[in-house]
């Protein structure tokens, strides 16, 4: 764990131990490393399996100078187009989700961020241990049980993602062998690196784990296993089936599922305090604002690290954000700022006209610093008990 808590959001990784990982993240590598892939079993025309960009998180297209989701690509699938658009190059992409794990503006049309979190609630609810697994750890006639995640790349989960998890006390494991992992061709060297660091991050901000199973759990098939007396024998199979008519018997089974009622209970509650995180999102009469409305958008991986902190308040002081300032000396209130954020963390007092900022959307971008005039706007590193003030 390191001595210092990790900062937050594609940030965090400038911190990162491992040069690489930090390099990918920070935009300042000359050339981050790649694993050579002659051929690319992983590609797909079927439209569903293609990496899709959101242009409205994308702040290279807001003419910020970013370029992260290249160098961290271990195949050089992305480049840029007009307005500079990321572009997918479907020949190279193995749509391992390196990219959705360090920026919001990638997505998959199979499954969002928001699927895998309701997905994991929904097995920590019945009273199961959440685990995750690489595809790369499972053979092709391997069945997950039904309590496993199978990403295509660990490095898909963002820390803000991981930490959630922790945050929500979900109890959560990685499962496989992870020189595996670390080998594995989809996701090359950068993967392994940038998954690692995902988790200390989330682990030392909420002073919690993640657990580790050396196999992946797989669904039981006692017909199958019946069959095949070498893998097990009659005797324990039969051990198991008596095993389970006691278990249904006594109400051992039912008493989990009322325990995981009430798990329910608690965490319903924890969706309604979240619920306060966005209260005031979405648009707003200010006539101040361009079209006379304000329109605050909350980037995926800020909501993240905002539910986290809302479930454990106690990890914001861990947690290092950089925030916009303003130099009140210097501001002539142009508002030109208020322009080029593209969250709209900053914006005009709808009664006075006078510049506000609501840290919760700031995401460090930088954009707002060159667009003042009379540079009075700097940016600040700082722990995250803002927010909660926010």
């Amino acid at each position: 764990m390191p001595d210092e808590a990790p900062s937050s959001g594609v940030g965090a990784f400038l911190d990162a131990a491992d040069a690489g990982a930090a390099e990918a993240h920070s935009g300042e590598a000359a050339e981050p490393r790649r694993c050579a892939l002659p051929d690319n079993p992983w590609r797909s025309d079927d439209p569903l399996d293609a990496i899709v960009v959101l242009q409205d998180y994308c702040i290279r297209m807001k003419r910020a100078a970013c370029e992260r989701c290249a160098l961290a690509c271990p195949h050089d699938a992305i480049s840029y187009g007009a307005e500079e658009r990321p572009l997918i190059d479907r020949d190279r992409c193995t749509r391992c989700g390196i990219c959705q794990g360090i920026c919001d503006a990638f997505a998959s049309p199979r499954i969002t961020m928001a699927d895998l979190h309701s997905r994991m609630r929904r097995i920590a609810i019945r009273g199961d241990e959440v685990v995750v697994a690489s595809e790369a750890c499972l053979a092709d006639a391997d069945e997950a049980a039904d309590n496993v995640v199978v990403l295509p790349s660990l490095a898909m989960l963002s820390p803000e993602f991981w930490a959630l998890l922790l945050a929500e006390g979900t109890r959560v494991s990685v499962a496989g062998d992870l020189e595996t992992v670390a080998a594995d061709p989809r996701s090359g060297s950068t993967g392994d690196e940038l998954f690692n660091y995902a988790v200390q991050c989330a682990e030392t901000w909420t002073e919690r784990s993640v657990g580790y199973l050396e196999d992946v759990p797989l669904r039981e098939n006692l017909l199958r296993d019946a069959a095949s007396p070498a893998v097990r024998g009659r005797r324990e199979l039969i051990d198991d089936l008596l095993a389970g008519a006691v278990d249904i018997a006594s109400g051992q089974r039912t008493l989990r599922r009322s325990n995981a009622v009430q798990d329910f209970r608690e965490r319903r509650e924890r969706l309604r305090a979240r619920n306060r995180i966005t209260a005031a999102e979405g648009p707003k009469v200010n006539r101040y604002m361009p079209n006379g409305r304000l329109n605050q958008v909350m980037w995926p991986k800020r909501r993240l690290l905002l539910e986290a902190i809302d479930c454990l308040p106690a990890m914001a002081e861990r947690v290092e954000v950089l925030l916009s300032r303003t130099d009140a000396d210097r501001c002539t209130n142009c508002l030109a700022c208020v322009a080029a954020c593209p969250a709209k963390a900053r914006f005009s007092d709808p009664e006075t006209g006078a510049l506000l900022l609501d840290s919760r959307y700031c995401i460090g971008c930088e954009l707002c610093a060159p667009a003042c005039p009379t540079g009075a706007v700097f940016f600040e590193s700082t722990d995250a008990t803002e927010l909660l003030a926010s």
